[in-house]
């Protein structure tokens, strides 16, 4: 019985090498980090980015009007195309009420396609009448085929949070957190737990967590990265409803979910892969409310 089980199991491994070689150079796939972590783990990522943080800060953005626009989108998985991406980008730009937008993770598909990414980006023209920012959030796609240093090269560090100021001097805060292999470690959650408890003492008029890894397990679709553990679900859940967070954004399931918890509203946005039948992106509009939509994007011929 033994001889037998690990001759499927060395049948199934060929099998899975076959089909991952078959497809070729084109797909630049690295087989360990389709089932663990290639990159330095939560803590590490935390501390290299702990030092970018510590020399330059955080960041203030101004909005034009009291009711600004932010876009949110997710899971573009970026290739060798980038239609839906870059529709995104020229979109965000040319609103003249929107100072940022987010990139909720997974903003690439596999292993060196940061260039291709970022050439879309700067290829989109800027909009000389207004300033806007990406703000973007770690995915497992984004660091587990070795990307990491990568990852920071264009983004520089994977936790940190930013402020938007309205004309009138209201203030809300952007908490941005790494969950790219399923936890957000023991570092990182002691700076979200410091970071709530400093915005106690501000005025700030909403909060909104981002990050990739969302709460609540519908599947195992997701292998490893699927969710935190119940005890990290738990601790994340009563830390952000103990100190009024809103709303938490977040992708990586690729398919939209909405949940309250108490006070606090938990959005799944939907994947934007230029591959996906359904694609979205959401657009937020920050008043004394925080309203939002989910924009389709699947007439963005592919």
């Amino acid at each position: 019985m033994k001889k037998n089980i690990q001759i499927c199991l060395g049948s199934l491994l060929l099998v899975l090498g076959s089909i991952f070689t078959a497809c070729g150079p084109e797909a630049r796939l690295d087989m360990v980090g389709m089932f663990a972590g290639t990159s330095p783990k939560i803590d590490e990522r935390f501390e290299e980015s702990k030092v970018y943080n510590d020399q330059h800060g955080f960041t203030t953005l101004q909005a034009p009007v009291e009711d600004y626009r932010v876009y949110v989108c997710t899971d573009t998985h970026v290739t060798k195309t980038q239609t839906r991406w870059t529709y995104f980008i020229d979109t965000y730009r040319h609103d003249p009420l929107c100072p940022v937008a987010v990139h909720l993770g997974d903003i690439i598909d596999a292993q060196n396609y940061f260039d291709e990414m970022y050439s879309a980006y700067q290829a989109v023209p800027l909009n000389p009448a207004k300033k806007d920012t990406l703000m973007a959030v770690a995915g497992n796609h984004d660091i587990y085929f070795k990307q990491w240093p990568e990852y920071i090269k264009y983004f520089k560090t994977c936790y940190y949070y930013f402020i938007v100021e309205t004309p009138s001097g209201k203030k809300d805060l952007f908490v941005v957190y790494d969950s790219a292999d399923g936890t957000v470690g023991s570092k990182q959650l002691q700076w979200l737990r410091e970071t709530l408890e400093w915005a106690d003492k501000q005025d700030f008029r909403h909060i909104v967590a981002c990050t990739h890894t969302h709460f609540f397990k519908r599947d195992g679709s997701q292998g490893h990265t699927s969710n935190y553990t119940q005890e990290e679900t738990y601790a994340l859940l009563n830390l952000f409803t103990q100190h009024g967070v809103d709303m938490v954004w977040s992708g990586h399931d690729h398919s939209r979910e909405i949940t309250q918890v108490k006070d606090m509203t938990c959005i799944v946005v939907d994947s934007m892969k230029d591959e996906d039948k359904k694609p979205f992106y959401m657009l937020v509009t920050m008043g004394e409310k925080i309203d939002y939509e989910f924009v389709s994007v699947a007439d963005i011929q592919k």
